[in-house]
């Protein structure tokens, strides 16, 4: 059991920063675009930051809370927060507890976004209309924090998962193994890691868009939005697309370059022909986050169109 949690900490528990060469957009790069920073100490101990993005013109009334998937920070999601922001909306994000800007040696528990998102409401305390938008771990996040608090009555859930257990079983084969990582995380955070979401999901009045790709190889549909429709509430709405893989809100042709860019990479590592940090540097130099992240519209405008209905 010792072995099996000090594995699953140091492998997907561990702490995300920035490895230096793989390319990051930030407020500086959309002009007009500002951003205000915070930070706050969350129950664990851990100095968490968070960040509210705005346009000039923005609606007071509204704020989205935006939850970032498993990696080093909300940085990787700009394209998303801007293109929000770009319309109207305020966005505040953070990075999770041991990931880029905040503290601490790790994760902790694949739960403890979600109560980093709820600890920062309850240090804010936002007077707006709430509501919550996650990608992948932070679709399960979002799908959390909309479950447990009453003020949010509207999120959205890309390429996100149902349950904890589900999602370490696509990736844990061995059954002795998946079965200790669940005791694990029960014992990291009994409350999330038992909460039944398809439960919530059945009886919920809540409104909730769910976002997915049929052919996601990281989220299987059939975890996720697959799993969703088959519940029947109508208050669930459901965009569903083809051939965009774990990033349904990119244009196809940011995927393909972003897939594309990334396999020469790899590639190129593996026969020893890009090992120093300045080779890697050089290799992304003229391949730009904006082009690897581009949003496409017909699927953000559903985003933009549920939020503000």
């Amino acid at each position: 059991m010792g072995l099996i949690a000090r594995k699953y900490r140091e492998q997907l528990l561990c702490r995300y920063d920035k490895d230096g060469y793989t390319p990051y957009l930030s407020a500086s790069d959309f002009p007009g675009l500002t951003v205000e920073e915070g930070s706050f100490v969350n129950t664990a101990g851990v100095s968490v930051a968070y960040f509210l993005y705005r346009y000039e013109n923005c609606d007071p009334e509204k704020l989205v809370v935006f939850c970032h998937g498993l990696g080093v920070g909300h940085t990787a999601y700009l394209a998303e927060i801007e293109y929000l922001c770009r319309n109207g909306l305020r966005v505040l994000t953070l990075d999770y507890t041991g990931c880029d800007r905040s503290g601490g040696d790790g994760m902790l528990s694949v739960n403890r976004p979600t109560r980093d998102v709820i600890e920062l409401l309850d240090c804010l305390k936002p007077a707006e209309e709430l509501s919550v938008v996650g990608h992948s771990l932070g679709g399960y996040t979002a799908l959390n924090v909309i479950r447990v608090l009453d003020k949010i009555r509207r999120g959205v859930i890309i390429s996100g998962f149902l349950y904890s257990r589900q999602m370490l079983g696509h990736f844990i084969k061995n059954r002795l193994i998946h079965y200790l990582v669940e005791r694990v995380e029960r014992k990291n955070d009994p409350e999330f890691a038992r909460a039944d979401n398809a439960e919530y999901l059945k009886k919920t009045t809540d409104r909730l868009l769910f976002i997915a790709s049929t052919d996601d190889p990281t989220v299987p549909y059939s975890i996720g939005a697959g799993l969703a429709q088959t519940l029947g509430n109508d208050r669930l709405e459901f965009l569903v697309e083809q051939n965009k893989k774990h990033n349904p809100t990119y244009t196809a042709e940011a995927l393909a370059f972003m897939q594309e860019s990334f396999g020469t990479f790899n590639r190129l590592v593996a026969e020893g022909k890009l090992q120093t940090l300045e080779e890697k540097q050089a290799f992304f130099a003229d391949k730009p986050a904006s082009k690897m992240t581009a949003q496409d519209d017909a699927v953000m405008g559903e985003v933009v169109r549920f939020i503000k209905e």
